[in-house]
Order: C-alpha cells, then sequence, then structure tokens
C-alpha cells in the first residue's frame, strides 16, 4: 500500500471510529429465556391468568340467549324460499334505514342459498341458531350495476331458479320480481319499475359475492359505491332482537316474487 493509500484508509478509520463512539444508541445487557418441558403433560401447568371455564360459560351463556321466537319453519328454496325472502326483505329494510344518504339507497337486494348454512326451526331463536345460518363474516356492500351486466345477473337468476335438484338453487332476492316463461325471462319488475337495462341500480349484496363468489364474477366489474360495514350476521340478530322486543313474531312467507311458468 503507496503512502497515499496509507493516509486515506487511515483518515477513513478515523471517521468511523468517531462515528462509532459518539452515536448514542441502545446495548442489550441481559438476555434471559425460560424453556419449559411440556411433554404432552400441559394440563399439569397452572394458566391462573386465562380463565377458560369462565369464558366458556359467558360465551355459551350468550350464544343461548333467546332474543324472539319463530312462527314456522323456514329453509331456503327455489325459485324461492322462506329464509331467503325473510333474511334479503329484511336486510334492505335494515339498511335503508340506517343509510343516513338517500343517494346509496339500495334499488334491491341479492344474496346466495349457499351462504345460508341451516333452516331456522320453528319456536324460540337463540342467538347460536343465527351464527349456524350465517357463520361467515359477510359485510353488506352497495354496488351499481348497469344495464349490460343486469341481465348477466338476470339470466344467473334464471340458471339458478331452474336448477332444483341442487341445495344451491336458487337466489334469495328482494325489490325485485320476476317471471320466468320456460327458459326466458318474461318480465322483470324492480320496486314498482319495469326493468330498463338503460338504466344504472343499486344493489345491496355481500362482499363475498361482489368479488365473484358463488359464480357471480360478473358482479366484480361493479363500483362498490358504498360499503356499510354491517356484518350480516348481526344484521340478523339485531333485526330479530329488535322485533322481538316488539313483541313481534318472526315470520315470512313465499310471495311470488319468482314466478316460473312452465
Amino acid at each position: 500500500m503507496d503512502k497515499n493509500s496509507r493516509i486515506k484508509y487511515l483518515g477513513i478509520s478515523i471517521i468511523l471510529a468517531i462515528l462509532l463512539f459518539s452515536c448514542k444508541g441502545y446495548k442489550i445487557v441481559t438476555v434471559k429465556s425460560l424453556n419449559i418441558n411440556a411433554e404432552n403433560k400441559i394440563e399439569e401447568y397452572n394458566f391462573n391468568e386465562l380463565n377458560l371455564d369462565a369464558y366458556r360459560d359467558s360465551i355459551a351463556k350468550e350464544m343461548d340467549e333467546i332474543i324472539n321466537h319463530s312462527d314456522v319453519i323456514m329453509n331456503v328454496g327455489c325459485p324461492e324460499g322462506l329464509l331467503g325472502n325473510f333474511i334479503t326483505d329484511l336486510s334492505q329494510a335494515y339498511v335503508k334505514r340506517e343509510v343516513k344518504n338517500t343517494k346509496y339507497t339500495p334499488d334491491f337486494c341479492v344474496l346466495n342459498n349457499g351462504g345460508f348454512r341451516n333452516s331456522l326451526n320453528k319456536g324460540p331463536i337463540r342467538i347460536r341458531d343465527i351464527f349456524e345460518i350465517m357463520p361467515f363474516d359477510n359485510y353488506l356492500v352497495i354496488l351499481e350495476i348497469e344495464g349490460d351486466i343486469m341481465l348477466k345477473l338476470l339470466n344467473y337468476i334464471q340458471e339458478k331458479s331452474f336448477s332444483s335438484h341442487q341445495r344451491k338453487s336458487g337466489v334469495p332476492l328482494s325489490g325485485m320480481r320476476i317471471k320466468l316463461t320456460g327458459n326466458k325471462i318474461n318480465r322483470c319488475f324492480i320496486n314498482t319499475k319495469e326493468f330498463n337495462p338503460k338504466t344504472k341500480y343499486k344493489i345491496l349484496t355481500t362482499n363475498y359475492l361482489a368479488n365473484g363468489g358463488d359464480g357471480m364474477s360478473f358482479l366484480k366489474d361493479c363500483q362498490i359505491l358504498f360499503n356499510t360495514k354491517l356484518l350480516l350476521r348481526d344484521i340478523i340478530i339485531s333485526y330479530v332482537r329488535e322485533i322481538g322486543d316488539d313483541n313481534i313474531n318472526v315470520n315470512a312467507q313465499l310471495d311470488g316474487r319468482i314466478q316460473i311458468n312452465q
């Protein structure tokens, strides 16, 4: 190494030394660790900080709370079912009430029978019954759907309405009435007006379906206008409890919102 290189190297070394000893930093002084060999005998150790029995009892008590009574047995159905009619109707009504901005008011609601994992029995309704029907954390969102995508939705409803040999057949909906003749859609009304393919509509559905779930890939092309941040399960529980507090039992009926004429 020549003289100039040595001088340059020495200068860099001095600068690094000054920086190292002049900077204030954190120093690890002590490190302690504890290893416990459970050997499949975890029950021998004392977890006093976790009162699992009390927690489990509290959850069980909450889940067994009776919040209302149902006058009828509600199942999924095709082309419509009591359970689907009930849940889509209450979802539509609840969101219309809670979402104050009228520009987001949904024109109709569409859900899916595959999302309902159990029926609702006649008699007392407990919170656990709602969890068994809707175990998923699905949020309700409002989409803007244009005419061409709306036609795809109607074709989807038509196809599902004729696949009556599957539990997931049929499409639960509210705010819409459809008449099917043969394999074709004869008439469609949204609220009280006939469907216009040139009109933009607002559809209430779950984030799962908005992301293309259950074969509704066409909904991914829709703009999300508003995320209600309301869990569908929580809405069902809240509505059922609310009308129960007013001494109104849960009920539903088939009203011909989807009619099939052979």
